[in-house]
């Protein structure tokens, strides 16, 4: 019998990514959930917003996991009076879902959650999933929403996987040096939820990156995916390190040699020699 899997945030770029492959794979019972429209989908298709809790509670009753993607836009920063945050919209939708009988949630996190370490070092300091140092509001309630996932499984024994996005753009080129860190293109991507989704091992909380391969063996991103690819299974199939660093590094040495454009191309490739490299080692408590 399919799993049935809920997609909130489906018309955005990331949610489109996985809908279409998931149905051309013909894995899931699909529902795809937007305030905006979703085009040309073949499964269900619900317009409604996550900050409706009566929506979202019947939405979820017949679910059997939900993929939570969709994001509040802050203008004001709760300066204005009932306005709903993302971290509310999130926490509300969370209780829908438990109350709703969804054992499983797939959350889309973002880099931004441990943003600040590309603001301490260069390069910067290797993020890895136990880490809380957001680089702005917006990485600081996804950051929240983590540990909110992380109640849900201690009080409520349900799953809780979230995936801490570097860059996601659809694409399978590289929009500049830093992409070649923190790109995951699009097979990787519906490869990194679809086991997220499968997964059905002891762990029940997971904080991973999301990120394609992007490591030679001695140039790697500095976006942490040893979760992934030790508790999930992943095998990325795209290395931007491998395929698209040589072309940013050969054109700064052509017009800036080793000047300034250089080390404004390689601060987001780190070596595993480089000092900082061990700073934070992979832990044990991102997942358990």
């Amino acid at each position: 019998m399919k799993q049935r899997v809920l997609i909130t945030g489906a018309a955005g770029a990331v949610g489109t990514a996985l809908w279409k492959a998931w149905e051309e794979q013909d894995t899931y019972t699909l529902t795809l959930m937007d305030i905006n429209p979703i085009v040309d989908a073949n499964s269900r298709v619900v317009i409604a917003d996550i900050r409706d809790y009566a929506a979202m509670q019947e939405l979820c009753r017949e679910q059997d996991v939900l993929v939570h993607l969709a994001y509040i836009r802050q203008d004001s920063l709760g300066k204005v009076p009932g306005e709903v945050s993302d971290i509310g919209a999130s926490m509300t939708l969370f209780e829908a879902a438990r109350e709703g009988g969804v054992k499983k949630i797939i959350y889309a996190s973002t880099n931004h959650v441990s943003g600040w370490n590309e603001r301490l070092s260069s390069p910067p300091r290797f993020s890895t999933g136990d880490q809380f140092r957001p680089d702005s509001w917006y990485g600081a309630m996804k950051g929240m929403a983590e540990i909110a996932g992380r109640y849900l499984v201690d009080a409520h024994d349900m799953r809780f996987m979230s995936i801490r996005i570097g860059t996601f753009s659809g694409a399978y080129e590289p929009n500049g040096i830093r992409h070649c860190s923190t790109l995951l293109t699009p097979r990787d991507c519906v490869q990194l939820f679809g086991l997220a989704v499968d997964y059905d091992g002891p762990v029940k909380y997971l904080v991973t990156y999301g990120r394609s391969a992007n490591s030679d063996g001695y140039q790697q991103s500095y976006l942490d995916i040893s979760g992934a690819v030790e508790v999930l299974g992943y095998q990325p199939q795209d290395n931007l390190v491998k395929t698209h660093l040589h072309k940013y590094l050969s054109f700064s040495m052509r017009f800036g040699g080793v000047g300034w454009m250089f080390w404004r191309c390689v601060p987001y490739i780190r070596s595993p020699s480089h000092s900082n490299f061990f700073n934070f080692p992979c832990g044990s408590v991102k997942w358990v």
